[in-house]
């Protein structure tokens, strides 16, 4: 996904020098000429050469691999069918304004033209796109997602451009919203169709973060041992792991969870991620194992192919970012503070998690799980009692610490040993227990990272630090033992490495521990970034929901989670379905109740934070639940998030 973050989407075939290779490793079809002569547009499409005259790879599509052809049907004109040049034209305004609007039919204004055409009865046109997702050659009638019209309507559209179309009965409708599954449901048994689960099943190739770099291949059979990973490597994985270091590209063979932490991280980082289904398998790949190659990530296509040293040294001499400087500690209370009273100057005590989600708590009509937090003091004072950081400047200066993952590793692991090893302060410990069973001591509880080095604009640090889950009437062991945990998590090798590569001071760093209780009665947990990761011309949020239990953000395989756009109109909201969740049936997990629900609540946290955190922020990763039988929505987590619209076309 991208960000340049892209959900899951279909698989292009990959140039390897002047070889075409589609991904079971055949030679494929040459890709039809750049310079073909377009068509303004067309009545009929009779041919593949005609459509391919009119039709558009899109940069901004949800789904890659993909062609697409807008058209129009101009009721006021005998139902006339317009197929248009979807380059020239990617939005049916431009076309209708351009070509259908004249004395005595006038085209309306383009925002009048949205909320009419596509939800009046009354319309003068009937619009819709012609998508061929090409690795499942699957052909469909896509509506907007604001589009009302009824089952009846959509049928009578369905036959006008299959009788116009040289593919014929290949057609099918795709109803991409919940109200169009409605509206089709008298018609279904005449109506062709073809399901989100259906496309979604053929989806071959995922990018994610789109972009170039330049690497040694490297593929990765079973779990990946972080000590081993170098930041000149492209990693071909077959397994995705809970953390990754620093890397020069990720090719996953598992579909990745779009706003899942190894997707953010490389989102942060800048770096190229994909998956390909059968990465590890291609004989074209496996020739490039552990040679230089040049990857490249695009909207619709990828190419991995040998490099020059040159051009890769060039390219590696630019590469790392600029140093990232931390919010500077207080180390002055040590008090246990409620969640609710921190605002965000509280990072200096509280980390960035506590005092963002203490931010959010001030927004009207928001709901928060409370809590309290333990302050970076305490860290601090269980680390110098430890010794766990002591010749910590003798290591930095070694020169094969510096050089060498591996003996990082083993240091490491001594560090978490020393800090989970010391006896807790028991005046703490008790200050904890009291506190838990004053507020919910029947309730489970988890105990969550907020350094002050992690959820900052330019640095999520995704997935980098440990929470710590406690058992409802935990033992004063128990809470001693979970804190330890969440403190040494610090100094686990791909905190280490990120802060690393990030130009952080290790020892500016300090944990804080966010005390919350479980929420009561959710079944859904979720995450969204309150911006279009697709393209700057529509606004809207990208949701990622799993059923409670499964994981929304963490490592992929079969993990599937269902995926919504929520478009933000200025007169309403409105929903799109990309993908249903792998643990539901095939059953909705969000209802559009849900979304109704989600999306102001998305809009509230937008507006509230994106004037307040400083540099690239464009836009808030949220962390919610849907709890209850009144189905809340349970905000538990606000970071800034940084939505790149660079595309890069892939020759």
């Amino acid at each position: 996904m991208l960000f340049a973050r892209r959900p899951a989407l279909l698989f292009l075939a990959c140039l390897l020098g002047l070889t075409l290779v589609s991904a079971s490793g055949a030679e494929a079809k040459e890709p039809r000429p750049e310079k073909i002569k377009r068509l303004d547009s067309a009545h009929r499409i009779p041919d593949e050469a005609t459509w391919h005259r009119l039709a558009a790879r899109t940069e901004s599509s949800a789904f890659a691999r993909t062609e697409v052809v807008k058209f129009l049907v101009d009721l006021e004109s005998r139902r006339r069918l317009w197929f248009t040049d979807t380059e020239r034209y990617p939005y049916h305004y431009y076309f209708a304004a351009e070509r259908l609007s004249g004395p005595g039919r006038p085209v309306k204004e383009h925002d009048l033209f949205n909320t009419f055409e596509y939800r009046d009865p009354d319309r003068r046109f009937e619009m819709g796109t012609i998508t061929h997702y090409l690795d499942s050659d699957i052909w469909t009638v896509e509506l907007s997602s604001s589009d009302t019209l009824s089952g009846e309507r959509i049928l009578r559209l369905q036959e006008t451009l299959r009788d116009a179309l040289w593919i014929g009965d290949r057609l099918r409708f795709r109803p991409l919203t919940d109200l169009q599954e409605r509206n089709i449901a008298s018609v279904r048994d005449r109506l062709p169709v073809a399901t989100t689960d259906e496309v979604f099943a053929g989806i071959r190739y995922q990018p994610l973060t789109t972009g170039r770099s330049f690497g040694y291949l490297r593929t990765v059979r079973g779990p990946l041992d972080p000590a081993t990973v170098r930041a000149d490597q492209i990693l071909v994985l077959e397994q995705l792991p809970e953390e990754i270091p620093v890397n020069a590209g990720v090719i996953s063979t598992e579909l990745q969870a779009p706003l899942g932490h190894i997707a953010i991280l490389c989102a942060n980082r800048g770096t190229p991620n994909m998956a390909l289904r059968g990465a590890a398998d291609r004989p074209d790949w496996q020739a490039l194992e552990g040679k230089l190659v040049e990857l490249t990530v695009g909207p619709q296509e990828f190419s991995l192919r040998p490099a020059e040293p040159a051009v890769a040294q060039a390219h590696w001499q630019k590469r790392r970012p600029k140093s990232i400087r931390v919010p500077q500690l207080d180390p002055a209370e040590i008090r246990l503070l409620d969640v609710n009273s921190l605002r965000l100057k509280d990072t200096r005590f509280a980390g960035a998690k506590a005092a963002q989600l203490g931010e959010a708590s001030r927004i009207k009509g928001l709901r928060t799980p409370g809590g309290f937090v333990i302050p970076v003091a305490h860290y601090l004072a269980q680390v110098s009692a430890c010794g766990a950081l002591d010749g910590m400047a003798a290591r930095s200066a070694d020169t094969a610490f510096a050089a060498d993952a591996k003996v990082r590793a083993g240091w490491l692991e001594q560090v978490r040993t020393a800090i989970e090893a010391h006896p807790v302060d028991p005046q703490l410990v008790e200050q904890v227990a009291a506190r838990i069973r004053a507020t919910a001591p029947s309730s489970r509880w988890i105990l969550r990272s907020s350094t002050n080095a992690e959820d900052l604009a330019g640095f999520t640090g995704a997935g980098l630090y440990r929470s710590v889950r406690l058992k409802a009437g935990a033992s004063d062991a128990d809470i001693a033992a979970a804190l330890r945990g969440v403190w040494a998590s610090v100094w686990l090798q791909g905190a280490f490495e990120e802060r690393s590569w990030h130009g952080v001071d290790h020892t500016a760093v300090a944990m804080a521990v966010l005390v919350q209780p479980f929420v009561d009665g959710a079944t859904a947990n979720g995450v969204a970034i309150t911006a279009n990761p697709f393209t700057e011309d529509r606004p809207g949020f990208l949701i990622n929901a799993q059923v409670l239990g499964g994981s929304v953000t963490g490592a992929g395989g079969n993990e599937i989670p269902e995926q919504h756009m929520i478009y933000d109109f200025t007169d309403q909201f409105e929903f799109e379905l990309l993908s249903r969740s792998s643990r539901n049936g095939g059953q909705p997990l969000l209802t559009e109740d849900d979304l109704r629900k989600l999306a102001p609540a998305l809009k509230k946290l937008h507006s509230h934070f994106l004037w307040r955190w400083p540099g690239p922020a464009n836009a808030v990763d949220v962390e919610f639940l849907i709890a209850g039988e009144d189905r809340q929505v349970v905000i538990l987590q606000a970071r800034p998030y940084t939505v790149s619209y660079k595309r890069l076309k892939v020759e």
